[in-house]
């Protein structure tokens, strides 16, 4: 533990000579020709409550959590959109340090070593080292925590090991001083008996009711004047309604690079000089891997199974060798050839035990593998070896046990084992899921089958056809710079136009790859209504087997969405809340002393229907949908009394209420309810506390700049 906290503290020292000497360089440049303070203003990739961001920092952070990921999964490469997650975690996690740490400091909540050393090997163990130091026996092993930290402790600084152990306990540290600032937070919260009984007592109690609603729908729309004014004094009254985020708009035109008619007639044309090469070639698997778009597939087909029915009665009517082609599928020319015939079972029944490769050691597995068919061979029992050695957990259970299955429902290496064995027969075959020990033990009546190479070619762009789409993006870029010019050649020349809604982390417009450089040109410019340019300064985007073009048409900043922009759904709800004050006078007027329900329908022409057991609580009306109002008000009215009218989300109702049913509301059941309470706020709080205090940050996002 002493060790441990001198490493802590040296740490902690480090940092100190470290900040020291950033202090000195930062200044020493600051006092020079004042560049470096450009050029971290160029380089601040965020402000996050009045901090700013380095890039350099972020991308530090971002290449120490890439390796700590490649560590954990054994993989030499991620993904690239494994990648972007691992941005957008380390983004909130110094999102959350920055906003937090503020709040940690005026508070003074912190994590003490001790703590920390409690949650790696005291009494209170972290489910994190819980998990990690758990033995096969089920036990965990504090032993071999103190014995790890002993190991890691003499490890020099930088190797992985250690530098996985300091990411856990940052992560711990994050996590346990988080939850010490929430606990804070919930030890304040408090609900007042008299809320909790009411609250319960609203949630046991159930009311059944007739009810009759007029629909906004049954007023024309074309009836109902909606004013300038109605609509200026609603968004006025309502404005928080139409609090908005950021984002751009822009207008592109693709252009797509399509095969010509002479890319086919090319395409055609090798396929065709290719056929007496092929049909002369015996190694076909080398064949297709040299000159074909796909390699062979080594599945055998049945009669009638071939989907292209010229092919399939050219395979069951020619010999081994013969070549059917040239035709054309799916933009491609193709040369099909009889690469063997077989009589074959149509389904297996097979067992199998896997070995999985422990990190990465195939070979391993191998003789592992090749060890237990050892057994079999002298005499002992498959079954009984897949149960206890078998790594797929699913079938051993049942002895290795796969069942009957049919060719193509297994990976290609084990399916072409299973299929070419005889009964009873054990093999061994690798595949990317480790070694595995194959014994069929049934075989189905067999078939002829046939198995087809196939030589394909795509028909693709040919240079010509790539440098002619690009002279035509070029030639409309040029010629049409602004906003007019842009949309009258949109129409004259009869051009596809498209539209995208972007947001700073828009990764991807639909229908566009790999679009994300468009998303950053078009929050690079400023100027509405001009071309938007690429890192080379070009109008014209390439992205896949589309050049683009485009125009920023529209910049909405963080706030209030104008009245323009909002007019439409602002002249909605006027004109539904115009209809509902028409609707709730004819009702007013028809219910005037009526003595039921049934009567106010047939004045309205409506039919009365029927809910039954409706809560407080409820989340809507069978029939009738989403209505809080109407819920609400059947909760409070008086049992066989008619209600006024009521405004819904579809409609104007009115309801009698014919049943109320109340549970017997104890001390007992308003404790629950007041438990289940303080377990909502408390979740509540932990998420919304964490969204003020972000909100309050002010964050000024730049990542776009950069990624």
């Amino acid at each position: 533990m002493a060790t441990l906290q001198k490493i802590r503290n040296r740490g902690v020292f480090i940092g100190i000579i470290i900040g020291g000497a950033l202090l000195a360089f930062i200044a020493g440049d600051a006092l020079k020709s004042g560049g470096s303070l450009l050029t971290n203003s160029r380089n601040e990739m965020a402000e996050i409550a009045g901090e700013s961001v380095n890039i350099r920092d972020f991308q530090n952070r971002f290449n120490h959590n890439l390796e700590v990921t490649k560590l954990m999964s054994g993989q030499s490469s991620i993904p690239s959109d494994q990648m972007d997650k691992i941005k957008e975690q380390v983004w909130q996690q110094m999102v959350q340090e920055i906003v937090m740490n503020r709040e940690y400091d005026e508070l003074g909540i912190s994590l003490t070593s001790q703590e920390l050393w409690d949650m790696v090997s005291g009494n209170n163990i972290d489910p994190t080292i819980r998990q990690l130091f758990t033995g096969e026996n089920g036990q965990f092993d504090k032993d071999n925590v103190v014995r790890t930290l002993k190991q890691l402790i003499s490890a020099p600084d930088g190797t992985p090991q250690k530098a996985y152990w300091l990411n856990i306990e940052e992560q711990l540290i994050a996590q346990r001083t988080l939850v010490k600032y929430n606990t804070l937070i919930a030890k304040g919260l408090y609900i007042p008996a008299a809320y909790a009984k009411n609250m319960a007592g609203n949630g046991s109690k159930k009311v059944s009711f007739d009810y009759v609603v007029k629909s906004y729908n049954s007023i024309s729309d074309s009836t109902v004047n909606v004013t300038a004014e109605e609509i200026k004094a609603y968004y006025k009254e309502n404005k928080e309604l139409f609090k908005q985020g950021e984002s751009r708009k822009i207008d592109y035109v693709p252009f797509n690079i399509e095969p010509s008619t002479d890319d086919y007639k090319y395409t055609e044309k090798w396929i065709a000089d290719m056929k007496a090469d092929f049909t002369a070639e015996e190694n076909v698997a080398q064949f297709l891997e040299l000159n074909s778009d796909t390699k062979l597939n080594t599945y055998y087909f049945a009669k009638g199974e071939n989907s292209n029915k010229e092919l399939d009665a050219f395979m069951f009517g020619g010999s081994k060798g013969d070549v059917f082609g040239p035709y054309d599928e799916k933009d491609a020319y193709k040369l099909a050839k009889i690469s063997d015939i077989k009589m074959m079972a149509d389904s297996v029944k097979a067992r199998h035990i896997l070995i999985r490769p422990v990190n990465g050691d195939f070979k391993a597995a191998e003789a592992k593998a090749d060890s237990l068919k050892q057994l079999i061979s002298k005499g002992a029992n498959f079954a009984e070896l897949a149960k206890t050695n078998s790594d797929d957990q699913g079938s051993a259970v049942n002895g290795g046990d796969l069942g009957w299955f049919t060719q193509g429902r297994m990976v290609p290496e084990f399916n072409n084992a299973a299929f070419s064995s005889n009964k009873n027969e054990v093999k061994i075959v690798t595949t990317q899921f480790g070694a595995h020990l194959i014994q069929v033990v049934d075989l189905s009546k067999a078939v002829k089958k046939v198995q087809v190479a196939v030589l394909d070619r795509k028909v693709e762009a040919s240079q010509k056809t790539f440098q002619a789409a690009y002279a035509a993006a070029r030639k409309f870029a040029g010629e049409n710079q602004d906003r007019d010019a842009f949309f009258k050649a949109i129409s004259e020349q009869n051009l596809t136009r498209r539209v995208a809604n972007l947001k700073k982390d828009t990764k991807l417009i639909p229908g566009l790859e790999n679009s994300r450089d468009l998303v950053r040109a078009a929050y690079k410019t400023e100027n509405i209504e001009s071309v938007l340019l690429n890192n080379d300064n070009s109008a014209v985007f390439e992205f896949g087997e589309k050049f683009v073009v485009a125009i920023l048409s529209d910049i909405k900043e963080e706030g209030f969405a104008s009245i323009n922009d909002v007019q439409a759904s602002i002249e909605r709800e006027v004109r539904k809340n115009k209809k509902a004050d028409m609707i709730i006078a004819s009702m007013a007027k028809n219910s005037a002393g009526a003595q039921s329900l049934l009567s106010i329908a047939q004045k309205e022409n409506l039919e009365v229907k029927n809910a039954a057991d409706v809560s407080f609580q409820s989340f809507q009306i069978p029939g009738a949908g989403i209505e809080p109002n109407v819920i609400a008000n059947a909760s409070n009215t008086e049992k066989g009394k008619i209600s006024a009218p009521i405004k819904g989300n579809q409609g104007v109702y009115m309801i009698l209420v014919n049943d109320v049913k109340e549970d017997a509301l104890t001390e007992d059941a308003i404790e629950v309810f007041k438990s289940r309470m303080n377990q909502n706020y408390q979740y509540r709080t932990n998420y919304q506390s964490m969204q003020v205090l972000r909100e309050n940050a002010n964050i000024d996002d730049k990542r776009y700049k950069f990624y």
